[in-house]
């Protein structure tokens, strides 16, 4: 569960990084996601993935992305309610933002991969941290392809998530151990506006 806020704030920051130095792109939501795994009991992991991402990347390479936490997806409906209701409080705390900037001068190149630690702040349950994001990006004539090369390993407790929160989705399932920690990777498309 706390992976997803890590995952859902990584991939947000990861998205903004495909932008290329002389246009303005925009999210595609239906291809971008940001997926991440809880772990229980010490080695049981159980996919998510966050959608509806929404974002831009200016000329500059200053960008912007936002996913609403209501879109996370577990295959599991009464899952997904528990994690927005009791561990991300989303109702109020209703977005993942990821802001930073991205050198775009090596995305001139059509086709080329280019990896890049992008540095970006992750605002997730009203606290605003730094994270590093390790991307690849590709671009081609009207797109930009970002994804995660290494997964961002984000603990809740570093986005102020209270220990309660998560002791209150372990009661649903019988108080089995749930990890704090999740590994998170961001997969964006960025099309040409």
């Amino acid at each position: 569960m706390k992976c997803i806020s890590s995952a859902t704030l990584l991939a947000l920051t990861l998205s903004s990084s495909l932008a290329f130095a002389s246009d303005n792109y925009s999210v595609d939501s239906e291809a971008s996601s940001i997926s991440f795994a809880t772990i229980k009991k010490s080695y049981i992991v159980e996919p998510a993935t966050i959608s509806g991402i929404e974002g831009s990347v200016d000329a500059s390479g200053k960008f912007t992305v936002t996913a609403p936490l209501s879109s996370i997806s577990t295959g599991i409906p009464i899952r997904n309610q528990r994690l927005n209701d009791l561990f991300f409080d989303s109702k109020k705390f209703p977005m993942l933002k990821v802001e930073g900037q991205v050198s775009m001068q090596d995305l001139d190149k059509s086709g080329a991969l280019l990896q890049q630690s992008i540095p970006a702040t992750v605002t997730l349950f009203g606290n605003t941290k730094e994270v590093t994001l390790d991307m690849n990006m590709i671009k081609d004539d009207d797109n930009i392809f970002a994804f995660t090369y290494k997964p961002v390993v984000i603990s809740a407790a570093t986005f102020g998530i209270p220990e309660a929160n998560l002791k209150a989705v372990s009661e649903t399932v019988g108080n089995i151990d749930i990890s704090s920690t999740v590994p998170v990777n961001v997969s964006l498309v960025f099309k040409e506006k």
